[in-house]
């Protein structure tokens, strides 16, 4: 008894060690693109996120003369950590903790309250850029990338500390898009990480730009899942893929694309693709904040219904790896191994009614540009999409 109380005490040690290393970090893979690069014409804001929080729901929110939709942990509708607001202003963050000045005593974690005051604030980049300048002197509790984009063809991304704040413009890019991962351009430590991610996201993107198919349906199919590693000789073990230095990751939780509008359309019609779970086992789902709300399968008491199916996925895609057995690698190695073919296998089931989604969200959108559709029209629609998605993650059962 007395070795098993020792055991667990070090099992213990060890587990609050790696929480207080990681457990709260939002170590996210992001893209902030110009309209000039994607094929609608329209902005777009895409994030992958990472997290130890893994019940994630979408919430719609009121205040005052603003409404927006955002990703929250389960409950907790005191921080967003992506969202779009009826304005067409779009926020999402990847942290950056190399944004720390050395010798300062810096801030940290504050991130998904301010961007859920961005999204109640805010109804251009230029004025989020406006609520970074009111704050640097007084200071804020963050050190990230943000990304945003807005209903008049802005995207961008603000590099932000306590006390400043460095702006790039998808338009001055020489691809008229950016990635970031959890490093800055203008580090300020040695702190970042994530630059496998973000060289493996840059290829894709720029293949898709080149390609011109570079638009939210594809990115939702082709980046936010990606799951190969940006070098050869990462060890694979035959159909079993480690997934820490990938883009769809084993601490993914769930994913954003946002499409922004053209200049002059109804910034209510900038799409949200939810994705509650990650993404190379879910369904990616259209929400409009002119809908007035979001359907209950992705917000209901403690945790969302659709996102506790995703999990189930995930949890038997990942279960495989601890099934194996070889003198060549070690635990470690096989830690957090998706094996493909149980994904791969799950993804052609999902897909059948991914493109059914996007097939009929084009056709509604298209409809919806020449006649302004009223909310109870929206949001019958989304209803529709988001019950085609449970009811297909529902019947997968892969054990």
């Amino acid at each position: 008894m007395l070795r098993y109380h020792r055991k667990m005490f070090i099992i213990t040690c060890l587990f609050l060690a790696f929480w207080g290393k990681e457990g709260f970090s939002e170590e996210c893979t992001t893209g902030s693109f110009s309209g000039e690069v994607t094929n609608s014409g329209g902005p777009i804001l895409w994030k992958n996120r990472d997290s130890s929080f893994k019940d994630n729901e979408a919430v719609f929110f009121s205040h005052g003369g603003t409404q927006f939709i955002g990703i929250i942990n389960a409950d907790d509708t005191t921080q967003v950590w992506a969202g779009v607001n009826n304005h067409g202003f779009a926020i999402m963050n990847a942290e950056s903790r190399d944004m720390a000045v050395p010798g300062e005593e810096t801030l940290y974690d504050d991130e998904g309250v301010l961007m859920k005051t961005a999204l109640i604030q805010c109804k251009t980049v230029e004025d989020f850029e406006n609520l970074l300048k009111n704050t640097n002197e007084t200071g804020r509790a963050v050190t990230s990338n943000f990304g945003v984009i807005d209903a008049l063809g802005n995207a961008a991304y603000f590099e932000t500390g306590n006390h400043e704040y460095f702006r790039f413009d998808a338009k001055d890019a020489d691809e008229k898009f950016l990635i970031r991962a959890n490093f800055a351009y203008k580090a300020r430590s040695e702190e970042g990480y994530g630059k496998l991610r973000h060289d493996r996201a840059f290829g894709l993107a720029n293949e898709m730009a080149a390609a011109d198919r570079l638009n939210a349906q594809n990115m939702i199919l082709e980046i936010t899942r990606d799951f190969s590693l940006p070098k050869p000789g990462i060890i694979t073990i035959s159909d079993y893929q480690k997934t820490v230095d990938t883009i769809n990751r084993y601490r993914t939780v769930a994913a954003a694309v946002f499409g922004g509008v053209r200049l002059g359309e109804d910034p209510q019609l900038t799409t949200f693709w939810c994705t509650l779970g990650e993404p190379a086992v879910s369904i990616s789902v259209p929400l409009w904040v002119k809908a007035g709300r979001v359907p209950v399968l992705m917000d209901s008491v403690r945790f969302s219904q659709i996102n506790k199916e995703f999990q189930r996925l995930k949890s038997e895609a990942y279960a495989h790896s601890f099934m194996l057995n070889t003198s060549d690698y070690s635990d470690s190695t096989l830690t957090n191994t998706i094996c493909v073919v149980t994904c791969q296998n799950t993804q052609s089931r999902l897909d059948v009614v991914q493109r059914e989604i996007f097939r009929q969200t084009q056709k509604r959108l298209k409809k919806w540009r020449k006649h302004s559709p009223s909310s109870e029209e929206v949001s019958a629609f989304q209803e529709k999409m988001v019950m085609m998605a449970y009811r297909a993650a529902k019947e997968i059962k892969t054990r």
